[in-house]
């Protein structure tokens, strides 16, 4: 009777222990579904690859693109123009020399243009010249002079626009870019000598031509 009682209580020690066994092993399996289900819910998703997770690259795209949104962006470059300015006090005169231009954009198909040089005076624009065309060239070399008559004391309430067009004998001329000079910022006690780049022209400087004047010969082609 003594054997069967100590075998009867080994034989329940045995099973206590698997018991518990069992139970801890119960506990951490529910622990690590909490945690998966937990980091789920942040945005973490199982990998096929070992029951594991891994959280989706959203977030880091996201980053990557705001990243690159921010980067500052290039300003497109137009060229430059070279001139040159001078007022003649004896004859009221404003006279403007127009030089060359340099590195231009190509407008059209064959990677080339055929730029011109309009110039005017704001806010009126009641006289308006323009440069002969050159044809085929980034590299104009232009070397034209032109006055306008005004008188100095109305000449600082003017705005000196020249603005470079690519020319196209059936369609639209492009404004490749423009300078815009105000005149109450020159000082005409010496003639003045510059490059500027030249800058996006607005788009009412855009010069829309009809059939008509497209077909006019009076344009000196060099």
């Amino acid at each position: 009777a003594a054997l069967c009682i100590v075998s009867l209580c080994v034989v329940l020690s045995c099973a206590l222990c698997v018991w518990k066994k069992c139970m801890k092993k119960k506990d951490k399996d529910k622990e690590k579904d909490k945690k998966k289900g937990k980091e789920k819910s942040n945005g973490g998703f199982d990998t096929e690859m070992d029951g594991g997770y891994s959280k989706p690259l959203k977030e880091e795209s996201n980053k990557e693109t705001e990243l690159a949104d921010n980067d500052p962006k290039e300003e497109e470059k137009l060229g430059r123009l070279h001139y040159t300015l001078d007022y003649n006090f004896t004859d009221n005169t404003l006279i403007v020399g127009i030089l060359q231009a340099a590195e231009l954009p190509a407008m059209d198909v064959g990677g080339s243009s055929d730029p011109y040089v309009k110039l005017y005076l704001l806010p009126d624009k009641k006289k308006k010249f323009e440069t002969k065309v050159h044809r085929k060239t980034l590299e104009p070399n232009f070397n034209e002079t032109f006055t306008f008559k005004v008188p100095y004391t109305e000449l600082g309430g003017k705005t000196l626009v020249m603005t470079v067009y690519d020319f196209d004998r059936f369609s639209k001329h492009d404004a490749i870019g423009a300078v815009k000079i105000p005149m109450s910022r020159m000082d005409f006690s010496q003639s003045l000598q510059e490059w500027r780049d030249l800058q996006k022209a607005e788009k009412e400087e855009s010069n829309r031509i009809t059939k008509k004047i497209a077909f006019k010969f009076s344009k000196i082609f060099i």
